[in-house]
């Protein structure tokens, strides 16, 4: 069992971020206009209040989406199992498909256990909420606190009301006495992916960066859900609404908690938000 967990991906995007210049120069001087402006051009939606209210809307629909794709998978678990065991089927799980062939998935596996897991989403949220205060972007550091620790407790709340049990499979390489919907090391790393790409829509000054946030918040999380499969601790349905809850936690948070830091120059950002009206 590793002794060292690193950070999840918040932690990783948050120190690319805190290390670039936009944090400590939150605005760009518009050369023509002579106003100061938040890092991103005027055709994105980043606006004196982060983000425009159309994509606030979006953050609103499908935050609320995806807490809802969590809700019916838990309400089928409770209620409905045998549905949820058919669509289950779609992918095997467990050591015994890939243990003959490549025995040596097993360390690297049960690695990703521990590094994304929940000690590890503690440390990495602590760091990151850290490294924003330091950088006096409070408003970003609460908003990362606000989604980690918020699917965490979520997560936890649902695991005790669906009660459902771990998947069975012949000689387990790790055993878990909680409940497995839903998936808390899907949560977590969708809930960081997502509070990734939201704070990098923000900070990040380029197109490239900003889809590289995501790029590799996806990946990460599908690295982590297909360990969840293969080590056989969850199913593939229990990883989705692990997904659809980090996910609509992280939404849902930057629609209702603005985490834009409004540091400087605010009567030209209020010029600049009436232009934009």
């Amino acid at each position: 069992m590793p002794t060292w967990c690193p950070a999840p991906i918040a932690s990783c995007t948050a120190t690319a971020l805190l290390t670039s210049s936009s944090l400590s120069r939150p605005f760009a001087l518009d050369a023509m206009s002579g106003l100061w402006y938040p890092h991103a051009s005027r055709a994105h939606t980043l606006a004196g209040v982060a983000f425009a209210a159309s994509v606030r809307r979006r953050f609103l629909l499908w935050g609320s989406a995806g807490i809802l794709m969590c809700l019916t998978l838990c309400v089928l678990a409770r209620r409905s199992p045998e549905t949820l065991n058919r669509w289950d089927q779609v992918l095997p799980i467990g050591p015994d498909w890939w243990r003959d062939t490549a025995p040596w998935l097993e360390g690297p596996l049960v690695w990703l256990s521990f590094a994304f897991g929940t000690v590890a989403s503690i440390v990495g949220t602590a760091v990151v909420a850290g490294l924003l205060l330091a950088k006096r972007q409070n408003r970003a550091a609460i908003y990362v606190v606000l989604v980690v620790l918020g699917t965490s407790l979520v997560t936890s709340l649902l695991k005790r009301i669906v009660d459902l049990p771990r998947p069975v499979v012949e000689d387990p390489i790790l055993q878990y006495a909680s409940s497995a919907m839903p998936s808390g090391h899907a949560s977590n790393i969708a809930a960081a992916a997502t509070a990734a790409c939201v704070l990098s829509a923000i900070y990040l000054r380029t197109r490239a960066g900003r889809r590289l946030v995501l790029v590799v918040g996806v990946l990460l999380a599908l690295v982590v859900g297909l360990d969840r499969l293969m080590l056989g601790v969850h199913t593939l349905t229990e990883v989705a609404a692990g997904y659809a809850l980090g996910v609509g936690v992280g939404l849902l948070s930057a629609y209702l908690f603005d985490p834009w830091c409004r540091q400087a120059r605010p009567t030209a950002t209020r010029r600049w938000r009436s232009q934009q009206n």
